[in-house]
């Protein structure tokens, strides 16, 4: 199993393999966005694409485990790789591979890893160092219609 980088321009062949992964986590997160901001914001090589990859798999579909999607953000006194989404199937053949995306975070001279993300990933992502320093709440507002 292996996490790749997705190179911009090779980013066409494979959406329509991970397209369906990210709209569900954007659902699921109230992210507010849609899978071609997703797109969008990876063209503009704002975003980070990295598919979890086993290649001793015969077909594409049984080699494609999930889906990455990192964000580089430079901040006044340093920089963060933000985990915009991590998500795919039988999550314990791959979750070891952050340590990849941490690398990467730590080629591109970042201070800090970041996430925000369902509680579960508390419990795994514990074993691989991370802390929980703060937490997220939510509530939707219910907008009134305009007339």
């Amino acid at each position: 199993m292996e996490l790749v980088r997705i190179p911009v321009k090779e980013l066409d062949k494979v959406w329509a393999i991970v397209e369906k992964d990210i709209k569900n986590a954007l659902a699921y997160s109230s992210q507010l966005t849609s899978s071609d901001f997703v797109l969008n914001k990876t063209k503009e090589g704002k975003f980070q694409i990295w598919v979890l990859w086993d290649k001793t798999k015969p077909t594409s579909v049984e080699k494609y485990f999930g889906v990455v999607v990192t964000e580089i953000i430079k901040r006044q006194l340093g920089k963060v790789c933000h985990i915009y989404i991590m998500t795919g199937k039988q999550r314990h053949k791959w979750q070891h591979l952050v340590k990849d995306i941490e690398q990467f975070a730590k080629d591109e001279e970042c201070q800090m890893m970041e996430l925000i993300a369902r509680p579960g990933w508390k419990k795994v992502l514990n074993n691989f160092g991370y802390n929980m320093t703060h937490v997220v709440l939510e509530k939707k507002i219910k907008q009134e219609e305009k007339k």
